[in-house]
């Protein structure tokens, strides 16, 4: 599929923000999703090679959003992309999240994995859901889209390790409430396992959204296996098919 460059805004020294014009994209993409994109936009080149994943950050109309951050070469040329650039990306891929109605929701994120969280919190306010969002990073930089998150979210809060924006510490450290339906998370994978452990026992479903390493998004080269719990047994899922969505409590976070 091909779309249009709306915007590429940086938000902060390693943060962007894009926006993409796509009808066809728009129609099918779900709340979890993921989409595997073309980096650069030169016919002739070949490296970057491989496509890279992203999240489905929000939907606009005919217009979706995906948030990046600067680790390597991909997302470096990513960044340089202007408005008004035409850019390759698959369809949305991958199972979504599950979408509950006249429930009290919690939606718990880390860095950049607060992404998918926001087309997520959108479509749950859309159901009539009492959405509280926990939102942590390392610092003030690692914080954005709360004027975003502010449409959809009846309580906000936020922590930073430094304490540079909300409370100081990490965001596991704020959640006093487990009064909820269900809890949804995405971020770092020590910062999801912690909360799979403080909400062991009290809330009965937690869905998360992993972000590992995707070369094809098709679940041909096995490169993003992960391991789940089946009754007694350990079995590998491919996180591009079988996810990015899963069962937190049956995820085998030691592997």
């Amino acid at each position: 599929m091909k779309g249009e460059i709306v915007f590429n805004k940086k938000l902060s020294d390693k943060y962007y923000y894009m926006k993409i014009k796509s009808p066809d994209f728009v129609i099918n993409a779900k709340p979890g999703q993921f989409f595997m994109l073309k980096t650069q936009n030169f016919d002739y080149l070949v490296d970057p090679l491989l496509r890279r994943p992203f999240g489905i950050c929000d939907i606009d109309n005919d217009c979706f959003t995906l948030l990046y951050i600067l680790i390597g070469k991909g997302t470096y040329l990513l960044s340089n992309l202007h408005p008004g650039t035409i850019i390759s990306f698959s369809i949305p891929l991958g199972n979504p999240f599950t979408i509950v109605k006249n429930s009290k929701v919690a939606l718990i994120g880390g860095g950049v994995g607060i992404a998918p969280l926001l087309f997520l919190a959108k479509t749950l306010k859309s159901n009539n859901n009492f959405i509280t969002l926990y939102y942590g990073g390392k610092t003030k930089d690692d914080i954005h889209l709360i004027e975003e998150f502010e449409k959809y979210c009846d309580n906000i809060l936020i922590s930073t390790e430094d304490g540079s924006i909300g409370s100081k510490g990490v965001i596991t450290d704020l959640i006093k409430n487990f009064d909820y339906d269900i809890v949804y998370s995405c971020g770092p994978k020590p910062m999801m396992k912690a909360v799979i452990n403080l909400f062991k026992n009290k809330v009965s479903k937690i869905e998360v959204s992993l972000d590992e390493r995707m070369a094809c998004g098709l679940g041909a080269c096995l490169g993003c296996i992960v391991y789940l719990k089946d009754g007694e047994k350990i079995v590998q899922k491919r996180c591009c098919i079988e996810g990015p969505v899963f069962d937190g409590y049956k995820i085998v976070w030691e592997h």
